[in-house]
């Protein structure tokens, strides 16, 4: 993928009615740096990845990022996806990639959101010289989330048994985290009730595998879901789809192979971006048949860098001298939240 960004497109702007901050362009500019170190990576190695999700539903319908929207999705074939982690080790060492075998350098857990890779540029927020010129003068975490598409058995039986152990393997681990790990928090779902050495049994009765209850659980957890994951191949499957999708709630995320047979490319804001064969299809299955008529909805708080911005409101209270390095430029969008906060911040740059 070729970057080209002149000072223009930095410019806030609206969109389809929506403003677009000139800091969530720098962002958008950021996560398509990370989508372009993915891409070389795939190149090099014939690996076919596609826009998904939103990704791709604002690459067809607005020719670049949905106006509302502030992340980047992509997803490959299992075969495909495999093969790009063996190469992610060595070939993105600039990048953080985490997926439920790559630890997070700093925490040493795996990616919570288990079955996908994500790839960060950092962990934290950084308004260095060096890597504020690098990114566009974005300074927060910006990444790309890959998922990987299953072949799913044609036998209602067989695949009912594919996603019942897959699920249990992933409720497990949040179990095992919420009684193990400290200051976490797992998201919703129906692990509450779960008693771990029944679990355990459980699992080997099925799958012959036996956990090892002082090693790494949620590892061996995550490394049975993905083995039966992938126990259908391509040659006997007519339909695909990524199981953490599915477990999720979203039953109706489940894709016909043929659609993803090829790759075809979009105009994607300065570029292109690669999109699947059966694109229409695919976006009508996630968005149904008026997909291509804008609905200004996200599904998670924006923008998603809000979360940094808190973070980043503190430590200039507790280092005011920081003040002249990060402007209040880049706490715009949680600068009214906390009125004591706000009066504090006010007084450090000068504005009571």
């Amino acid at each position: 993928m070729e970057l080209k960004f002149d000072e223009k497109f930095f410019e806030e702007e609206e969109r389809c009615g929506f403003k677009v901050s000139s800091l969530m362009k720098r962002c958008w500019a950021s996560q398509l740096k990370v989508l372009a170190a993915f891409d070389e990576v795939c190149l090099r190695h014939g690996l076919k990845w596609f826009a998904f999700c939103g990704t791709l539903l604002g690459a067809v319908r607005h020719g670049g990022f949905i106006p509302w929207d502030d992340d980047m999705d992509v997803c490959m074939l299992r075969p495909d996806y495999n093969r790009f982690l063996e190469f992610a080790r060595t070939e993105m060492k600039d990048y953080l990639v985490e997926t439920y075998d790559y630890n997070n350098r700093e925490t040493k857990r795996c990616n919570d959101f288990m079955g996908i890779t994500r790839i960060n540029n950092t962990q934290k927020a950084d308004f260095g010289e060096e890597f504020m010129n690098a990114n566009y003068g974005f300074p927060y975490t910006v990444g790309l989330d890959v998922y990987p598409l299953d072949y799913l058995p044609k036998d209602q039986q067989t695949f009912d048994l594919v996603y019942q152990v897959y699920a249990y393997c992933i409720n497990v681990a949040f179990k095992y985290k919420s009684l193990y790990w400290q200051n976490y928090t797992p998201p919703p779902g129906n692990y509450e009730g779960i008693d771990l050495d029944k679990a355990y049994a459980d699992l080997k009765n099925v799958t012959g595998v036996k956990i090892d209850k002082n090693g790494d659980v949620p590892r061996q957890l995550n490394s049975i879901a993905e083995n039966i994951a992938q126990i259908t191949k391509s040659k006997d499957a007519e339909n695909v789809a990524c199981l953490s999708h599915l477990i999720m709630g979203h039953t109706n995320m489940i894709f016909s192979k043929d659609d993803f047979r090829a790759k075809l490319s979009a105009p994607f804001e300065s570029g292109e971006i690669n999109i699947p064969y059966g694109y229409e299809n695919v976006l009508k299955i996630n968005y149904g048949e008026q997909f291509i008529k804008p609905v200004n909805a996200s599904p998670h708080e924006y923008p998603y860098y809000k979360i940094q911005e808190r973070w980043v409101v503190d430590y200039i209270i507790k280092n005011p001298e920081l003040k002249d390095i990060i402007t209040d430029y880049y706490l715009q969008d949680v600068y009214d939240e906390d009125p004591e906060k706000k009066v504090l911040l006010d007084k450090i740059y000068g504005k009571d």
